[in-house]
Formats: C-alpha cells, structure tokens, sequence
C-alpha cells in the first residue's frame, strides 16, 4: 500500500513537472512570447495545409493539460489508492508525460533533426494516450463518480487530439523527408486527408462509445477553415463541412448517452400491457382468405 501511495505521487509530480517544463522551454530560444514557434517550424506548418491555426492549439492543450493535472493529482489522493481504474492507468499517464516532455525538448529547436524527431514522437504518443483511454475505462464506465468523471471526458479530448495531431505530424515528415509538391496537388492530397481524419473521428468515437474524442476534431477542422479561408478556398470548404458533420455527430451521441426518464406507474402499466399484447399477436397464427 505504501510504494502505491509513493508510486501514485511520483506519478503526479512527473506529469506536473513534464507540463511546467513544456511549457517554460517548449517555445523557441530567446523569443518573448511563448507562443511563437521557430522559423523552421513555421515553414513546416505553412507548407502542410491540413495544419489548424495557431489559435486551435492555444485552445485544446490548455484544456488537456488541466484535465491531465487533475487527473494526476486525484489519481494521487489517499482515497484513490484502491481505485483500480487509476493503478491500471498509471504507467500509460508516466509513459505519456515522458514523451511530452521530448516532444518538447525537440519543439524548441529548430534543426531538421529536431523536426523530425517531434513529429515522430507525436506518432509514438498515439497508442499510448489510446491505452490511457481504455485503462482508464473511458466509455466502459458510465457510472464513475466526479471529479473522475470530468477526467474521462478529458482523456477522451486528449485521445482525439492526438489522433488529429498524428494526421498532421504524418503529413510533417513526409515534407520533411522531400515530398514537396505544388499547391495545385497539395490541395486535393489536404482534401483527402481531412476526409480520412473525418472519418476515423467518427468511426472511433462510436468504437470507444466517448463523444469527447470528437471534439478535437471539430476544433481542428474549424482552425483548418479558418486558417485556408481565402488562401484555399476548397481546403477552408471541405474543413468547414467536416467541422460541421463531426459536431452533429457529437451532439447526438452526448445525447444518446443522456439516462432516458423514468417511467410514471400509469405510463409503465400502459408500456407493459402494449408489449404482452404485441407478444400475443406474434403467436397468434393468421390465416388469408382466398375466397
């Protein structure tokens, strides 16, 4: 029980410490504002039009990482030592906060090694937040208490943004390794891949049964027509439509997750007698008259 208590705080003080860290020297050297990104990355990001504005990400990590700190801290708690949602998470919370905090160490400089390593790195973090997700029973689990509840709905959030940030570090290193093409092919290439990501949004939304993986996704699509209004016109168009799409899809599964009202004596009587009588009908032989 002790080494739990001990392994649980560690836990908690190393998921702290990889976002204080990220965010202090994630940004480029010597730059006054944190969220600038070095020139280097800034080409990258322009070239790669599936890339959502830079105001997207300055919305979804805040959220992530306030989810993930108070994760890591409840997980923390003396009353949470025997939660066993929380001892099979664990690792996969270490493990997570390890490589955000490489990807953070690569981010900051701007070499080509550097680049590449950080999109990697992004790739290698995807089964480990989906392994986060499922042990800690995300979609499994309705009936988990808060605050454990609110940090299921973040780790799904987390869950799609990787999933969304992985499209996008795949387009990455394929830049980085030549694949340069004109704007006239990179914009049918950025309309396929917008389509692909649209749908493994949806397909695995309904898959982990967490309508919060999709949100991401709408963030996403959004900065994407935000960003290629008036440079691309069909890119911004397609991304706005799958923006569209992936928030009607969300609100439909939150609403189908919703616990359906109880049934008043009468109503319940009335429900009842309506199904013995559709049972009896469905024994009933019947015969047609040719006559």
């Amino acid at each position: 029980m002790e080494n739990t208590k001990i392994s649980r705080i560690a836990t908690a003080a190393l998921v702290i410490g990889s976002i204080v860290g990220t965010y202090f020297f994630a940004g480029p050297r010597n730059k006054k504002r944190r969220t600038d990104v070095v020139p280097e990355y800034q080409d990258e990001l322009e070239t790669n039009l599936i890339t959502p504005a830079g105001g997207t990400f300055a919305t979804v990590w805040p959220v992530i990482y306030t989810g993930t700190l108070g994760l890591a801290v409840h997980q923390a708690l003396p009353s949470q030592v025997d939660n066993p949602r929380y001892e099979k998470a664990a690792p996969w919370l270490v493990a997570n906060y390890l490589l955000n905090g490489l990807f953070g160490v690569f981010f900051s400089r701007g070499e080509k090694e550097a680049r590449v390593a950080a999109n990697a790195i992004t790739l290698g973090t995807l089964p480990t937040v989906l392994a986060l997700h499922n042990a800690l029973g995300v979609g499994q689990t309705p009936d988990v208490p808060q605050p454990e509840k609110t940090f299921h709905q973040a780790t799904g959030i987390y869950a799609g943004w990787i999933t969304v940030a992985t499209g996008v570090a795949t387009t990455n290193l394929l830049i980085e390794a030549g694949y340069r093409v004109s704007r006239e092919r990179a914009v049918p290439f950025a309309i396929g891949l917008l389509g692909v990501l649209g749908a493994i949004g949806v397909t695995v939304s309904k898959k982990l049964n967490d309508p919060y993986y999709l949100l991401p996704f709408v963030a996403g699509f959004t900065g994407v027509a935000a960003k290629q209004g008036g440079r691309n016109d069909a890119v911004a168009a397609v991304a706005g439509t799958l923006a569209l799409v992936s928030a009607g899809v969300f609100v439909r599964q939150l609403q189908a997750q919703q616990p359906q009202p109880a049934l008043s004596e009468p109503e319940q009587a009335q429900f009842e007698a309506a199904e013995e009588a559709r049972e009896e009908m469905d024994h009933e032989p019947y015969y047609i008259d040719l006559d």
